[in-house]
C-alpha cells in the first residue's frame, strides 16, 4: 500500500484478498515510509494520522499492517521473503520511482507481482495505450468506457486466515521519529486526514456546495472548491467513491463530463451542474494527468511540451524579463505582484492554492524567471515541498500547461510567453475581487 491509503474501495487491497481467500492463506498490507526529496513534514503527519486509522481497521479484519521505514525495496523484499509470501500486489502510480520499485521486486521475488489501478476509475493503460494529445482527446476515450467502471466495488471482509508469522513492524510513534528529521515549513494543514474523515468531508461538499460549484468554483475571494484534493492525493478516498456519490445524489447520469461555464449568478446552476463539473476535473483532467507521467518519462521537464511551445519559448528566451526573481524571493512571496504573493502566501500558510490562482502563480513565475527551465524547476520545488498534494501527477502537468502549452495549443505570440498562453493580473480584476483575496493572505506576519 503506497498511493491509496485506505481500506474500502481499494481494489488493489480486494484483489490481493480474493487470492489470499483461494489460497487459503493469510493476507498482510504493507506501507514503507520514506523520504521523498521537497516534502515538508507537515504532509507526512497527515499522512500517518491517516495510517493510524487504517492499521486499526485492518487489524479488526484479522489483517496484519506492517509499517517498516527507510529504503523501500530492501524492506519490502525482506518482508516477502519473512513470510514466504506468493503474491505481492502494488497499487499503481505512474511516476518513476514508484514504477522502478515495482519492476525492480518483480525481477526478483520468486512468486507472482501484480500492479492494480486503483486511483483512477478507468485503468490508466486502458483508458489509452499511448500520449494523449489533450483533454478532448481523453475525454472521447473516458466517455467509450466510463460506464463500465463507474460500478460499486466489492466490500473488504474479515479475513478467515489468521496470520502464522508476527512480521516485525515499526509504531507510529517511531515513524514519527524517523520524519523529524525533515523539516517543518510551519503549514497549517486544515484537512481532518483519515479515510473516515475524507467520506464526511465529501457528505458535506455534496450536500451544501455541489450545486453551487460550478458557478463558483474559480472564485479566488470565496473558497467554494471541493476541498477534496489531500483526500485523492493520499488515496484516502477514492476517485470512484467520489462519482459513485455525487451521482447517486442526483439520481442521474453525468452528461458527458462537460465542463459547464456559467455567466453569471443569475444562471441558476444545479446538483447536476456541479456534478458535470466536478467530474470534468476529477476524471478526465486528472486521468489525464496520470496518462502523461504514465506514457512520458521526462514529466517535469520542459522537453516533455509540445513543439510548438519549445520552438516558441526558446525564440523568446533571451527576451528582457521586467522583473526577475530568485527561488529565496518566490519562496518567501517578496515579489512586487502583490497578487502572485496572496497566492504563494496561501500556499505556504495553508499547504494548498485556490485551483485558478495556481495558473497565474505559474505562469508569472515563467514570465519573471530568467529561463523556462528555471521556472519549471522552481514552480515544482514550491509546489512539492508546501503543497499537501504535491509531488503528484496533477502538479506536473498543472506546471507544464502553464508554462510549456502542455495540452494546450497556441495563442498570439508575446514577449517571453513567445505562444503560451498568457495571464495577467488585470484578466482577474475583471473577474473576481482581487482586493479582498490580497488582504486574506497577503497580512502582515
Amino acid at each position: 500500500m503506497a498511493r491509496d491509503q485506505r481500506v474500502h474501495d481499494n481494489h488493489a487491497l480486494l484483489a490481493a484478498q480474493s487470492e489470499a481467500l483461494e489460497q487459503q492463506v493469510p493476507l498482510y498490507v504493507l506501507f514503507n515510509v520514506k523520504v521523498v526529496k521537497n516534502r515538508s513534514r507537515e504532509h507526512y503527519e497527515f499522512m500517518l494520522k491517516g495510517l493510524e486509522e487504517i492499521s486499526l481497521e485492518l487489524k479488526s479484519r484479522n489483517i496484519p499492517f506492517v509499517l517498516k521505514s527507510g529504503e523501500a525495496q530492501q524492506n519490502i523484499t525482506n518482508v516477502l521473503n519473512e513470510i514466504n509470501a506468493g503474491s505481492v500486489y502494488f497499487d499503481f502510480n505512474p511516476l518513476s520511482g514508484s514504477r522502478s520499485l515495482s519492476k525492480k521486486i518483480a525481477s526478483s521475488f520468486k512468486g507472482s507481482t501484480f500492479v492494480v489501478d486503483t486511483h483512477n476509475i478507468i485503468p490508466t493503460w486502458i483508458a489509452s495505450d499511448k500520449q494523449e494529445f489533450a483533454a478532448h482527446t481523453m475525454r472521447r476515450k473516458v466517455h467509450l468506457l466510463l460506464e463500465n467502471y463507474t460500478l460499486e466495488p466489492a466490500k473488504i471482509t474479515n479475513h478467515p486466515f489468521t496470520p502464522n508469522i508476527d512480521v516485525e513492524s515499526i509504531t507510529l510513534a517511531q515513524a514519527r521519529q524517523f520524519i523529524a528529521t525533515i523539516q517543518s515549513k510551519g503549514i497549517s494543514i486544515t484537512a481532518i486526514p483519515g479515510e473516515k474523515a475524507a467520506a464526511k468531508h465529501l457528505e458535506s461538499f455534496i450536500r451544501e456546495r455541489l450545486a453551487t460549484y460550478a458557478l463558483k468554483r474559480n472564485d479566488i475571494a470565496d473558497d467554494q472548491q471541493s476541498g477534496l484534493s489531500p483526500y485523492l492525493h493520499f488515496g484516502q478516498i477514492s476517485s470512484l467513491r467520489v462519482a459513485l456519490e455525487v451521482i447517486k445524489y442526483t439520481d442521474q447520469q453525468p452528461l458527458l463530463f462537460q465542463a459547464v461555464k456559467l455567466a453569471s449568478p443569475g444562471d441558476s446552476p444545479s446538483e447536476y451542474d456541479g456534478m458535470n463539473a466536478l467530474l470534468e476535473e476529477m476524471v478526465v483532467r486528472k486521468e489525464l494527468a496520470d496518462n502523461f507521467c504514465f506514457y512520458q518519462k521526462n514529466y517535469t521537464s520542459l522537453d516533455a511540451g509540445p513543439t510548438w511551445a519549445k520552438q516558441s519559448l526558446a525564440l523568446h528566451k533571451s527576451d528582457v524579463r521586467e522583473f526577475v526573481y530568485q527561488r529565496a524571493q518566490w519562496e518567501n512571496a517578496q515579489t512586487h505582484d502583490l497578487s502572485w504573493n496572496a497566492a504563494q502566501n496561501q500556499l505556504r500558510k495553508t499547504g494548498k492554492m485556490h485551483g485558478y490562482m495556481r495558473m497565474y502563480w505559474a505562469k508569472k513565475m515563467l514570465e519573471w524567471s530568467q529561463t523556462p527551465e528555471a521556472a519549471i524547476e522552481d514552480c515544482i520545488y514550491l509546489n512539492d515541498t508546501y503543497s499537501i498534494d504535491g509531488g503528484d501527477p496533477n502538479g506536473y502537468v498543472g506546471i507544464l500547461w502553464s508554462m510549456v502549452g502542455l495540452h494546450d495549443r497556441p495563442w498570439f505570440e508575446r514577449q517571453v510567453f513567445g505562444k503560451v498562453r498568457y495571464m495577467n493580473e488585470g484578466g482577474l480584476m475583471r473577474k473576481y475581487d482581487v482586493a479582498a483575496y490580497q488582504r486574506m493572505w497577503n497580512d502582515e506576519e
